[in-house]
């Protein structure tokens, strides 16, 4: 492990000057961050923090983000026999279909450790950095330490819905003498820790990052929001309930004053209350406007915007072709659909249980325009449309289906992390949890609170503006559950939520009975179906390499070493 990580933070740091995106990721030639004569002055900082971003947006991290949190559901299989080079030996073949050796590409870590690392490196040098440059304010480096806290937050709190209970430390990595063959910590602890460690940090961050050439780019960087955010979703996690409610509150609310305060930006309106979400299936706002907003073009058509205003947090993309430096979105024309050229499929597509959905929906309300938004229907079979398509539309005639052409060599879709309809859906779940069942009035209160927001959020793209749900059929505890499950699977499919949603649910209930009735029909394994038995099996194996090189490492005992079989360890 000494090897491995060292070596993949050197590389890392040593090759920020590989991207760049505006002032902010205006990067310059660097060999050695270690150098003393480097940390002299606040852009050295400023590049660093560029770094984490740039490498978040490497394909090795983003297609971790998706398969790691997408990938072993339901709502996803290998697209097979419509590939070119299709190879049901492939690593992303075996991650689908639940044939996961520790040797699988995707079971390394290191993407998200070097980001890890580069975060505890700008935490470390910033008291340097500020004795050697008088103009770097002290706004300015709590403003840093806060943004880079979060990022590594956010890496920490994949690593641990992924494996639970993985290798954890804050401080810098600066030579290869420093012991890192270390022993996992719990993934309670480590949330912990980092709930604690945002708490104390989040006043500092900012509120809104100044306008690039007129552009707004807060979207694109951490935020007091996206702070927030990130820690309703771990107390969330965590089944502290109160404080995921407290924390998503905030997001809306300060939504709300957003769209109030924008009056350009459409907003819903329902049963006299507005709500921070873009209409997206009525009389006055078309099949697919919200789409085009927040995962379409909408940047180029409805102004001089990076994002959606529903975002909390995303991940930017370029489409400018002309910078070398400048990336796209790697994981959508690999993994969705590839439209530069000629169309071809990706690796994954939709599970075969969703085409039912076009003629007789039973997961989708009828004429739910999402539906559309995330899949796409036609002879070849279905593919993913979100993210892959600069607009959806309704259409208008037998030679049109209402899927926008590629408008470009690269996939320019900036990755969400969170917007505003999860938000509301993370504190509709919150509420849930904290009813009694016992029908007091505080339950009726709860009850009535989270069936509003998931209401409000299914109405945005009900047919024509109306929700067919009816509160008086969710009247307990137990089928409101069922209730926000379901609606987190329509309003956030394909965008890598929806194994963590069902591995917290397995968490929460204390088996894994519900995830196997979730995904059961994917496999027709017997094998398959008793190694989610395991509540281990939810999580990945560590991978080989690293048990080799760190003897503090114990491997999963749901998973066969190199060289065993699945039969080996059942």
């Amino acid at each position: 492990m000494k090897k491995i990580w060292f070596k993949s933070v050197c590389v890392a740091l040593a090759g920020l000057s590989l991207a760049s995106c505006g002032d902010f990721l205006q990067i310059y030639p660097l060999t050695m961050v270690y150098e003393d004569n480097y940390w002299n002055e606040k852009k050295d900082v400023d590049q660093i923090v560029a770094g984490c971003y740039t490498r978040m947006q490497d394909d090795d991290f983003m297609r971790r983000v998706f398969l790691w949190g997408e990938v072993r559901s339901d709502n996803v299989i290998y697209s097979g026999s419509r590939l070119r080079n299709a190879n049901s030996e492939s690593d992303e073949a075996k991650f689908v279909n639940e044939n996961i050796l520790s040797t699988n590409i995707y079971t390394t870590w290191d993407a998200f450790y070097s980001v890890i690392d580069r975060c505890n490196l700008v935490i470390a040098k910033i008291p340097e950095v500020a004795a050697a440059d008088p103009s770097y304010l002290e706004s300015d480096q709590l403003a840093t330490i806060a943004e880079v806290s979060a990022l590594r937050a956010l890496c920490y709190f994949y690593l641990v819905r992924t494996f639970r209970d993985v290798p954890y430390y804050t401080y810098a990595i600066t030579n290869d003498e420093q012991p890192l063959n270390l022993p996992v910590t719990r993934g309670e602890e480590i949330l912990q820790n980092l709930i604690a460690d945002l708490e104390s940090v989040w006043s500092n961050a900012l509120t809104a990052w100044p306008a690039q050439d007129g552009v707004d780019v807060s979207y694109g960087r951490i935020t007091q929001n996206a702070i927030f955010a990130l820690l309703a979703d771990m107390h969330l996690w965590l089944g502290n309930f109160t404080q995921a409610a407290d924390y998503a509150e905030r997001v809306i609310k300060a939504k709300r004053e957003y769209f109030e305060n924008n009056r350009s930006y459409p907003s819903l309106r329902l049963n006299g209350e507005t709500w921070p979400l873009i209409p997206d299936n009525g009389p006055t706002y078309p099949v697919g406007y919200a789409y085009q907003y927040n995962f379409g073009n909408g940047a180029v058509v409805y102004g001089p915007e990076t994002a959606s205003p529903e975002s909390v947090f995303e991940l930017n993309f370029s489409n400018n072709i002309e910078d070398a430096t400048a990336k796209g979105n790697p994981i959508v024309p690999s993994l969705f659909r590839n439209l530069w050229g000629e169309t071809d499929w990706g690796c994954y597509s939709p599970a075969a249980s969703l085409e039912t959905e076009f003629n007789s929906p039973s997961l989708f309300p009828a004429n739910d325009s999402r539906i559309r938004e995330s899949m796409r229907n036609e002879s070849g079979g279905l593919s993913i449309a979100k993210y892959v398509y600069p607009s959806i539309t309704e259409p208008v005639d037998d030679d049109d289906d209402g899927y926008g052409l590629s408008i470009s060599q690269r996939n320019v879709a900036n990755w969400i992390f969170y917007r505003v309809s999860e938000i509301m859906l993370i504190k509709a779940e919150a509420l849930i949890y904290q009813m009694s069942d016992d029908g007091s009035e505080r339950d009726e209160e709860l009850r009535s609170e989270a069936f509003a927001l998931i209401n409000a959020v299914e109405t945005r793209s009900a047919d024509e503006g109306q929700s067919s749900l009816s509160s008086a059929e969710y009247s307990t505890k137990s089928t409101m559950i069922e209730l926000v499950y379901q609606a987190r699977r329509r309003e956030l499919m394909f965008e890598g939520k929806r194994w963590f949603d069902l591995v917290r649910r397995s968490i929460r209930d204390g088996n894994t009975t519900y995830l196997r009735s979730q995904v059961q029909n994917k496999y027709n394994s017997a094998t398959t179906a008793n190694k989610f038995g395991d509540f281990n099996a939810v999580y990945l194996p560590y991978n080989h390499n690293e048990v080799v090189v760190n003897e503090n490492l114990q491997q999963n005992p749901a998973y066969p070493e190199e060289g065993e079989s699945y039969e080996s360890t059942n």
